[in-house]
């Protein structure tokens, strides 16, 4: 924590350094009192500190975790569907999950970014020595546009894969500078995160696998960020907006939904199903642009790196998880838990966690679910499910 502390001092001391951006003083100085972005600015918060700090942190930070991996064909005739799967948490998620015998499905905005995740799984499960990669699939998916995501079960359901065993719900964005609207007209963080999630499940619900299935919502330890609780009056920025208050309500959206899906199915008897949600650590992915801001991140991926930014990533990969590393819950949950998952948990580091009440309140919880249906003009009735329904959204009636 002492190293933490003074690297936020003195990230808090500068505005901008070699063109990356920060967010507000006031606002980093919040942020760096919460565990959850002792790294989570990836290189843009941490490399500010220098190279003093640096010496400091190589010196205390010893360990890393050993990445997870489920045995090998353990999830053999089990099918997979990843949202966010063509880089980050999700594609490494594919490829584990692959490894180890499921048939994937993942997702991305666009075909041509899906197919080449789709390549890359299948490459990586060749250099396995897995001989079968013809199990790997793309489809595209716009989370912020609804009408991509109510016409998905029914792309899905043409592909001819059968029931889904694990539906991991892992595609988000995280603290956008500025208010952003999707195509529907609500805020781009929150429908990314949850609302598109939302329908997606409910349009899915019908294809889950009757005999075991699991929903895994990828959250965050950034849900402390709304110990206020949710604000069900300024989901969509409607009264204020933040970068990272908008985040924080997201991932306790992820957590509340997890928590009244698993009490919905429980009240009508549907046993076979688990919902849980999962922190994933502080890791080093894509997101981090939404942080070093758009035109830097373009310029680094454009340029590569100079001698400074090296440094700051260089620096800032002692504090935080690889993508290897950060999968390792979501991957331990969609496989199963080695038989222990307990229903509607939150976990983080491959264990269930216990929640603030805030993080645990029925009532808003209840409040989320009908707003989200009002909000996407949608009915998600688990006690109506009909199972394998063909129609396009069979849990869905439009209101």
């Amino acid at each position: 924590m002492k190293i933490i502390k003074s690297l936020c001092v003195s990230l808090i001391t500068l505005s901008v350094v070699h063109g990356w951006a920060f967010s507000p003083k006031s606002r980093v100085k919040m942020v760096c009192r919460k565990a959850f972005l002792a790294g989570a600015a990836s290189g843009a918060l941490i490399g500010a500190a220098g190279v003093a700090g640096a010496a400091v942190a190589v010196n205390q930070v010893t360990n890393r975790p050993t990445p997870y991996e489920p045995v090998p064909g353990s999830m053999n005739g089990k099918v997979v569907v990843i949202t966010g799967g063509s880089t980050g948490l999700g594609l490494e998620s594919a490829k584990r999950l692959g490894a180890a015998g499921a048939t994937v499905l993942l997702t991305s905005r666009n075909l041509s970014k899906g197919e080449a995740a789709a390549d890359d799984v299948k490459r990586y499960l060749a250099s396995k020595g897995i001989q079968d990669t013809s199990r790997i699939y793309s489809l595209v998916l716009d989370l912020d546009d609804l009408d991509s995501v109510k016409s998905f079960p029914k792309a899905y359901k043409e592909l001819g894969l059968g029931n889904i065993d694990v539906l991991l719900n892992n595609a988000g964005v995280m603290a956008i500078p500025n208010l952003q609207l999707t195509k529907d007209g609500y805020e781009r963080t929150f429908q990314s995160n949850h609302l598109g999630h939302f329908v997606l499940t409910a349009g899915l619900f019908p294809l889950l696998s009757r005999d075991k299935a699991t929903v895994v919502n990828v959250s965050s330890t950034a849900y402390s960020f709304a110990a206020r609780g949710l604000e069900i009056d300024n989901l969509n920025g409607e009264k204020n907006y933040g970068p990272w208050s908008a985040y924080g309500q997201s991932k306790l959206a992820n957590i509340l939904f997890t928590q009244e899906l698993q009490r919905r199915a429980d009240a009508v008897g549907d046993s076979w199903l688990t919902a849980v949600a999962l922190h994933p650590g502080v890791v080093q992915t894509d997101l981090s642009r939404y942080i070093i801001g758009e035109e830097k991140w373009s310029e680094l991926k454009a340029k590569g790196p100079s001698a400074f930014d090296s440094l700051v990533f260089n620096v800032s990969s002692l504090f935080l998880k690889t993508v290897q590393e950060g999968a390792s819950t979501q991957v331990f949950l969609a496989s199963g838990g080695e038989g222990t998952l307990k229903k509607g948990a939150y976990y983080d580091e491959m264990k269930a966690r216990d929640l603030p009440p805030f993080a645990k309140d029925e009532y808003k919880a209840k409040l989320l679910w009908e707003k989200s249906e009002e909000l996407a003009g949608v009915k998600f009735d688990v006690a109506s499910a009909q199972v394998g329904e063909a129609s396009t959204l069979s849990t869905i009636t439009e209101s």
